[in-house]
């Protein structure tokens, strides 16, 4: 068997390696994207999976006509008309040390603790006091075993005739005599609805009941104030829920209710309405202006309990709400209108939410017992219909795409649409390939078919070299240079077009008056030469005609005129901003694909049209541009690509506002650039962290579809005119 040279094996061996390394490297890089998808879908899932709930089990605690759960979770108190204020240990159920004052024993009666841990309680004397239930605990210590439960107690006056029941209170800060604070407080009464404002940093005499709703034909059986006091909701047994201005007593507002109103409550914020029927009927109500006027509107509805409702309790942390009957409770979420907990009771009683939600108590009064839940739902404000579907948030008059992730208070309600910035990224993208496909595609076609070779090698290298700009740098130029420029030039720049191609007109008949000698030494190839002068000359022309258009079109102001004629605000950082600066950077991607598509077409093919009496015109538009077109057609999806992925251009030339407007004068924010804004204020594993990377899953399924339609068309393009 013959030898083999030792160069060959030694290149046999070169071979192999550089094979496995390649294969390796492709491997590598296509195990890296598939890993970066997993680990995005891994932090995307989470939003989609339903709230855990699971019963602790039950305590003895005896009777309990209040309960709230501490901001720990570690400790409940409890109040009852006997004992007062107790607490208890979670979940072991031992007593913690409470002080003995207070009110006097028994109280006549008292108002369930609210979520703040706020209550009023009418003393066996016949005084009335406000409490806000507060822990004194050592610096740092976590233990509730070494806390004491310690509720201030304010107030004293005497409340007059007793009414039957305290139906609501609202605590005013600065409100009361001297700035201090004071109460507006609404009961019923053998009379009917009545209420009463005492200040809590005086002594006044008894309370002055004053009714309200002397309607006869009306009978309430819930109220609520609104948030400042200054309203106060009220719920009729004819199923009518009424916004009266309590120092007139006159309705304001009114809406039905289909059903008698047993309960009324706020979500977290107070700006959100609960209102719980006889028959289980919840739905969720708000004031709003419509033509001047405020008037009460449903816009959320949850699913029906059974039997009456007989009362709420917010969370402190999101939108959810706790609603109880005599036999079911339940825990829905008022922007998703999502129920997240349901359970069976044995008997009627009264039931708290902790201040985080992840905790539900209800203390029975048949049998003094306790049954505690517990809830881990940590996105409870995301769901599909939310994200892709119109929600009706607090405020707004109707449903609407929106996104704002953060607000200025605690009681905000966040709103993460993805419509507004898919939207955002298609418009951002389609301005961009307006103003950069035609120039590109053009511009390559010259290049290649007309342009000598010594200007070829010029231009090409020159816009090649433009991809070479970091888009920070475009987006700077594009934010600080360009926009102030087309804001003072606006109409300067629309015009401008139209004068080019004025000048064109006009300058094509004296084009073909010169000699031939002199068009083939100077002319031929060379005409983007010819168009400098054109173009400068076009641009003073503009620069004069400008502001003879804007004063005599549009009275001076073009941007009164878009305000006044077309309803259309002009800001400054806009969409043409966006197209042009994000243009320059996928020019030199279509532009250098496109050239080298046009620059492969058999020369066979060519020659064969002008001997056929095409003229070079014809040749390049009907026989070169379709043998090409899968190679400009890739050229078009990978800058589209481009565009779509752009983060610093859009971040930097554009507003950022997730409006749905395709007017130009107008910005936008693309996904991209939302993830680049959001990121760094986005709480580790929060709602709006998962968010932001279901956007980044979304800008990859985006990129993959595009990629596989482009292929798919160039491969088909590519089998037409493969027989050329």
């Amino acid at each position: 068997m013959p030898s083999i040279p030792s160069h060959q094996a030694r290149a046999k061996r070169v071979d192999r390696f550089m094979a496995f390394a390649i294969s390796s490297g492709g491997l590598t890089i296509i195990g890296a994207v598939l890993a970066m998808l997993l680990f995005i879908m891994k932090e995307s899932v989470p939003l989609f999976l339903p709230p855990q709930s699971k019963s602790l089990g039950t305590l003895q605690t005896g009777p309990a006509g209040g309960a709230w759960a501490d901001e720990s979770g570690k400790a409940i108190v409890l109040m009852s008309r006997t004992e007062g204020v107790r607490a208890l240990r979670f979940p072991e159920g031992s007593a913690l040390p409470a002080p003995g004052d207070g009110p006097a024993l028994p109280w006549r009666s008292f108002t369930p603790l609210n979520p703040k841990g706020e209550a009023l309680v009418v003393g066996a004397d016949g005084r009335l006091f406000f409490t806000r239930m507060a822990w004194s605990k050592p610096a740092g210590e976590n233990d509730p075993a070494q806390w004491t439960l310690d509720p201030h107690w304010e107030g004293g006056p005497p409340m007059g005739p007793v009414p039957e029941q305290i139906l609501h209170f609202r605590l005013m800060e600065g409100s009361g005599l001297g700035g201090g604070s004071a109460l507006r407080i609404v009961a019923s009464s053998p009379e009917g609805l009545v209420w009463a404002e005492t200040a809590l940093d005086a002594s006044p005499a008894a309370l002055a009941w004053r009714p309200i709703l002397r309607d006869p034909s009306l009978h309430a059986t819930a109220a609520a104030w609104s948030s400042d006091g200054q309203n106060l909701f009220v719920g009729t047994r004819e199923g009518r829920l009424l916004d009266l201005a309590p120092d007139s007593g006159t309705i304001q507002s009114s809406a039905e209710f289909s059903e008698p109103i047993q309960s009324l409550g706020f979500a977290l914020g107070q700006s959100s309405l609960l209102v719980g029927g006889a028959q289980g009927k919840l739905a969720a109500y708000q004031r709003v202006r419509v033509n001047e006027v405020f008037q009460l509107q449903a816009f959320h509805a949850f699913p029906r309990l059974e039997g009456p409702v007989l009362g709420f309790q917010a969370s402190q942390r999101d939108k959810r709400f706790l609603t109880w009957t005599p036999t079911s409770l339940a825990v829905d979420h008022l922007t998703t209108e999502r129920r997240m907990l349901s359970a069976r009771l044995a008997g009627p009683g009264i039931a708290a939410l902790a201040p985080r939600g992840d905790l539900i108590l209800h203390a029975s009064e048949a049998t003094g017992a306790m049954r505690l839940w517990s809830l881990d739902a940590p996105h409870p404000e995301i769901s599909f219909g939310l994200l892709w579907g119109k929600t009706h948030y607090e405020g707004y008059e109707k449903p609407e795409y929106v996104w704002q992730s953060t607000g200025g208070t605690d009681d905000f309600e966040p709103k993460f649409s993805l419509v507004p910035l898919v939207f955002g990224t298609l418009k951002g993208t389609l301005y961009a390939m307006l103003f950069a496909f035609p120039l590109a595609v053009l511009g390559a076609l010259y290049t290649s078919q007309f342009a000598t070779p010594r200007l070829k090698n010029t231009i090409k290298p020159t816009i090649e070299i433009m991809a070479a700009l970091p888009s920070v740098v475009l987006g700077f130029l594009a934010g600080l240079v360009m926009a102030p420029l087309l804001e003072r030039m606006a109409v300067e720049v629309f015009v401008f077009p139209f004068v080019v191609l004025l000048l064109a007109l006009v300058i094509a008949p004296f084009w073909g008056r010169l000699s031939l000698p002199f068009r083939n030494s100077y002319g031929n190839g060379r005409e983007v030469l010819w168009m400098v002068p054109v173009l400068l000359l076009a641009i003073w022309i503009t620069s004069l005609a400008g502001p003879w258009v804007e004063r005599v079109a549009m009275g001076g102001s073009y941007r009164t005129w878009l305000q006044s004629a077309m309803g259309v605000t002009y800001d400054q950082r806009n969409s043409l901003v966006v197209g042009f600066a994000m243009g320059f950077a996928v020019i030199p991607i279509i532009f250098t694909i496109s050239e080298d598509a046009l620059s492969s077409v058999p020369k066979s093919l060519t020659s064969a049209s002008l001997a056929c009496g095409a003229s070079p015109w014809q040749t390049a538009w009907r026989i070169v541009l379709p043998t090409a077109s899968p190679g400009i057609f890739s050229a078009t999806m990978v800058g589209l690509g481009r565009a779509i992925g752009e983060t610093m251009i859009v971040l930097m030339a554009t507003g950022n506002t997730p409006v749905m407007d395709w007017s130009p004068f107008n910005g936008m924010r693309t996904l991209s650039a939302n993830i680049a804004v959001e990121i760094p204020e986005a709480p580790l594993h929060g709602s709006l962290y998962r968010v932001l990377f279901l956007a980044a899953f979304l800008l990859f399924v985006l990129t993959f579809i595009l990629n596989t339609v482009a292929e798919l068309v160039r491969q088909r393009l590519r089998r037409r005119y493969e027989s050329i």
